[in-house]
């Protein structure tokens, strides 16, 4: 980007003095570097297309000042670092990278994962009993697992200020369950309550159709959604196993016998080319957490 900065600017400068020849370009002598007289700043070392080489700028309306100001502006532009936190292990290269092509190169991400670090055993002594909310999660190896909500609260929280340590902009979870409200200093984005809200903004002819992570989340999932006033078809599919055509044929059978006008996905491993093979065999919209939190953050960042 500086590259292209000094050579709009070069070519501004040298259309302006036609006897000056454009000089060649060299890297500017540690960037931003300044000459300080007390303490307050004098001047900035940059190379400049006339008195030989490199010089002092000066002076308000000096041609070259703008090349400085250029500089002070783009050594000021700071990227937004969102924080992104799975209840499994991280990095999370099943949805991540969907997310970062909405957020685009402007923003850095620092994933974190509630499982990281922990053995198989340490897993395993998560898993949920019989009366126990479930979750399922994916882990570094592409495998899922099954974990008890009331077992990743803290670990969820224990990240969150870990991130706000680091300084990051805001963090998103990367789940899609109901949890407690969490701590944060820094905007925190839970996409059950993005998904929650923009449904409470819509209307749809027919059912809201809910796509679940498995046959054990039906029950959990059905009372969740009729808790917060909706009438859903639950159909379990899971979102590690999307590949499977049959699978998918399945539940597009059963949310449209159920008479789903709008779908979500409930799950935040679920993945935009299911979303675009529901959407063509079920002719209604269908919402994918994932890529809706992204759009969130994305706007929060001012992108």
């Amino acid at each position: 980007m500086r590259v292209d900065v000094l050579h709009l600017i070069y070519s501004a400068l040298a259309s302006s003095r036609k006897a000056a020849p454009r000089p060649e370009l060299r890297p500017l002598p540690q960037w931003g570097r300044r000459i300080h007289s007390g303490e307050k700043p004098e001047a900035i070392l940059i190379p400049l297309p006339r008195r030989g080489g490199e010089g002092r700028v000066r002076g308000p309306y000096d041609a070259e000042d703008t090349l400085m100001k250029v500089l002070d502006q783009e050594s000021r532009v700071v990227r937004p670092i969102v924080g992104m936190i799975t209840i499994g292990q991280s990095p999370r290269s099943d949805v991540v990278p969907d997310m970062v092509e909405i957020l685009g190169p402007g923003v850095e991400i620092r994933e974190r994962g509630a499982l990281d670090g922990l053995s198989p055993r340490e897993i395993a002594a998560l898993a949920p009993a019989s009366d126990d909310d479930l979750l399922v999660t994916r882990l570094a190896d592409g495998s899922s697992v099954f974990v008890a909500k009331r077992h990743m609260v803290a670990r969820v929280q224990a990240l969150i200020d870990e991130l706000e340590t680091f300084g990051v902009t805001m963090t998103a979870l990367l789940c899609t369950g109901a949890f407690p409200r969490f701590r944060s200093r820094r905007p925190f984005v839970e996409p059950q309550e993005i998904l929650l809200g923009l449904l409470r903004g819509l209307s749809w002819e027919g059912r809201l159709g809910i796509l679940t992570p498995s046959l054990r989340h039906v029950p959990q999932t059905e009372a969740r959604w009729r808790s917060v006033g909706f009438d859903p078809v639950v159909v379990p599919l899971s979102p590690y196993q999307e590949e499977d055509p049959a699978a998918l044929h399945g539940a597009c059978i059963a949310l449209r016998e159920g008479q789903a006008g709008l779908v979500v996905m409930d799950c935040i491993g679920f993945r935009r080319k299911t979303r675009d093979t529901l959407q063509r065999e079920l002719g209604v919209p269908v919402l994918v957490a994932n890529l809706l939190v992204a759009r969130v953050v994305a706007e929060l960042c001012g992108l």
